[in-house]
């Protein structure tokens, strides 16, 4: 693809402004199942995404294909899309910003094809020696993705960023008698050859087992510790509501909210897209903003929205950096990255002890349809373990957590120490609460 020819084609065209977006993936797949590789998958995919403003109005096209012999007509149905758009909000195509830019701290060595099946062959393995009651390795998978994106427009911008990931995945099936439970763990690689294989399958095989023999739990009210996997899935549920874009149509339930106190001053936000310790790193947004590190919630009180440049423009202020694609072909949204909660100095064992008798919530179903955003009401399919007298008792599922999240975020007794970055861009430590109804026997 030309890019200068089609830029300098739209702009013969009456076009005002004119972008070119392209993300360039490369993936490779390894599943491994019953001792021998099931499937072997490569792919590269560049998709590329046109935003134009004509006439006041902003078109977007998006293609895998870029060929040259395109460029026209594709530029011509962009006029045409232009033309019946009938939305009021203004379109932007930023100019370019003078940032300082960062490199992650993760290097992610390629590992051999034939490394990587010793590696699930061998782990495979280890799973079904950890406990005579592992039935099964359900399934087993490495991927690798290395991502690219790049920004260029009219106004001379010319920006790159990226990531790579590498990934262990594995799902395994436990019984005792007639009982049967199942669960999966994935970890982060950067090395192979230095990968912790008896740590993972100890985590795996445990998480499952942890599931036999457990029971319901009298309904009631009860100090409950959200394990940070729980937590950190609850509170992506709800991230949306420090967006700007929400805000300003009123769709947030943090309408009117900024500068007031939401949450327990025990709780402090960051949005940081360039946070090293994270696994995906924006030196830009998706619409060449430079991104920087912001407070959402300073000790409890609502300090900073997160915009895009449209959310930043129609109320009057700048774009933090947030204005991202959930894919090439999507338009660009106000999204967090890298968003977290601050942890605190207690590891979850302490948090158990601090708690004394209670509840450890270590999963959560139904998150789409179990929850009110606008309300912040939830009731959801819940499991974990009780603890009694500080200490592990025993496993429990077959009940039902439910609360109003920002009154729940008020009440907060004790945050943990083990924030954890995996492949989530939102991330919490685990959370000890006064109390929350749950339903059950």
């Amino acid at each position: 693809m030309n890019k200068e020819k089609w830029i300098a084609y739209a702009l013969e065209k009456g076009f005002e402004s004119f972008e070119i977006y392209q993300d360039i993936s490369e993936e490779r797949t390894i599943s491994w199942f019953g001792g021998q590789m099931d499937t072997f998958v490569t792919s590269h995919v560049r998709g590329t995404s046109l935003r134009g403003l004509i006439g006041g109005k902003m078109a977007i096209m998006a293609t895998e294909n870029d060929s040259d012999s395109l460029m026209e007509d594709l530029i011509g149905k962009m006029i045409q899309q232009a033309s019946a758009i009938t939305s009021e909000d203004k379109g932007i195509i930023r100019k370019p910003e003078k940032t300082d830019e960062i490199s992650a701290n993760r290097v992610f060595i390629r590992p051999e094809s034939e490394d990587i099946k010793e590696a699930l062959a061998d782990i495979e393995k280890r799973i079904m020696d950890f406990d005579k009651r592992v039935l099964q390795v359900s399934f087993m998978e490495w991927n690798e993705t290395t991502e690219r994106r790049e920004i260029t427009n009219s106004y001379g911008m010319d920006v790159k960023d990226g990531e790579k990931i590498q990934v262990m995945v594995a799902g395994v099936v436990v019984g005792d008698g007639s009982e049967v439970k199942d669960s999966y763990e994935f970890d982060l690689v950067e090395d192979l050859s230095k990968f912790d294989r008896d740590a993972f399958v100890k985590e795996l095989c445990e998480k499952a087992l942890n599931k036999l023999g457990a029971t319901s739990l009298e309904s009631g009210t009860y100090k409950v510790i959200m394990e940070k996997g729980a937590m950190s899935s609850l509170f992506s549920a709800f991230s949306q509501m420090f967006s700007g874009e929400l805000i300003g149509k009123g769709l947030s339930p943090l309408n009117d909210k900024i500068g007031t106190k939401i949450f327990s001053d025990k709780i402090t936000v960051i949005d940081d897209p360039r946070n090293t310790e994270a696994v995906e790193l924006a030196n830009y947004d998706d619409e060449g903003c430079p991104t920087y590190r912001k407070t959402v919630v300073d000790a409890g009180v609502f300090k900073t929205m997160l915009h895009n440049s449209k959310s930043a423009l129609r109320l009057g202020t700048e774009s933090t950096g947030n204005g991202f694609k959930s894919g090439y072909a999507s338009d660009v949204n106000v999204m967090p990255k890298n968003m977290y909660i601050v942890k605190g100095e207690k590891s979850l064992t302490e948090l158990e002890e601090e708690m004394g008798d209670g509840l450890v919530i270590e999963s959560l179903a139904g998150l789409h349809a179990g929850l009110d955003f606008i309300t912040t009401d939830f009731s959801l399919q819940c499991a974990g373990y009780f603890v009694k007298d500080g200490k592990r008792d025993r496993s429990i599922t077959l009940i039902t957590v439910a609360s109003n999240f920002l009154e729940m975020m008020k009440d907060v007794i004790d945050v943990g120490s083990d924030l954890e970055w995996k492949l989530s861009s939102i991330r919490t430590p685990s959370i000890l609460f006064n109390g929350l109804a749950i339903s059950g026997e």
